[in-house]
């Protein structure tokens, strides 16, 4: 839904260790949209070699280079999952007998990911004004986001969304606690409502006191009226913001 709904010309999706179900799925949301004619598709299933999976960061990125530099075109580049990818270089490092690192990962895990993040680029309109967005996926094996792909991922990329299911309204949502943009600054306030700041840092407030309530009450304390209207407002949050089904354009 990101991807059909982002304004750019060109969409390259890379797909590395995809189950079938999740290519059609992908395929058909695509052609319901209306948008097969200005997506390109590099796919690895898991019926293909994993070797596989690192081409395809560098066949996606490098497509998406041709079109930005020559075309001068913007282009959004998908990666799923890296998890997939940085498990191929476990099994090829591995087999090299290479001495694993954390995770059994290899060493060059930061340097592997930050050649493929770092394509990240927006031209100067004197230039022709292509640009290059990567939005990329990371599985996290049981929630753990000390492991080393997402750990070496959050030191490179400008940003991430953490995913979670909120028990309170049985939906994914954004985590604003684990969540992080570097770029915020140059956008709140300046590109959107002047008060964006403020209502932004309001709004994280009370959803942090909500989950100071919630802990009361799982241990069985009283809660003040104050922290019912926590809570109240943090399901509304969650439902009317955070939730990944909200589309607000």
């Amino acid at each position: 839904d990101l991807a059909i709904r982002a304004d750019v010309d060109k969409i390259i999706l890379g797909g590395m260790g995809l189950s079938n179900d999740d290519y059609l799925y992908f395929k058909g949301r695509f052609e319901a949209a209306g948008a097969l004619d200005k997506i390109i598709c590099f796919i690895n299933t898991t019926e293909n070699p994993p070797v596989e999976r690192l081409l395809v960061p560098d066949m996606a990125l490098t497509a998406a280079e041709y079109f930005a530099v020559y075309k001068n075109e913007k282009v959004l580049v998908l990666l799923t999952d890296m998890t997939s990818y940085a498990d191929s270089l476990s099994i090829v490092s591995n087999r090299m007998d290479q001495i694993p690192s954390k995770d059994s990962m290899p060493g060059s895990l930061y340097s592997d990911l930050a050649k493929i993040y770092e394509k990240a680029v927006q031209f100067p309109e004197s230039v022709g004004g292509g640009s290059i967005t990567i939005i990329a996926v990371t599985t996290l094996s049981g929630g753990d986001i000390t492991h080393a792909v997402p750990d070496n991922t959050g030191y490179i990329t400008e940003g991430q969304l953490y995913l979670r299911r909120d028990s309170d309204i049985g939906k994914v949502i954004v985590d604003p606690f684990r969540s992080l943009s570097r770029l915020k600054q140059l956008v709140a306030g300046k590109k959107t409502r002047k008060d964006h700041s403020q209502v932004m840092n309001a709004a994280i407030r009370l959803y942090s006191d909500a989950a100071n309530a919630k802990t009361k009450l799982e241990n069985g304390f009283d809660l003040t009226d104050y922290d019912n209207r926590c809570l109240q407002f943090a399901k509304e949050y969650a439902d009317k913001l955070l939730a990944i089904d909200v589309n607000l354009i």
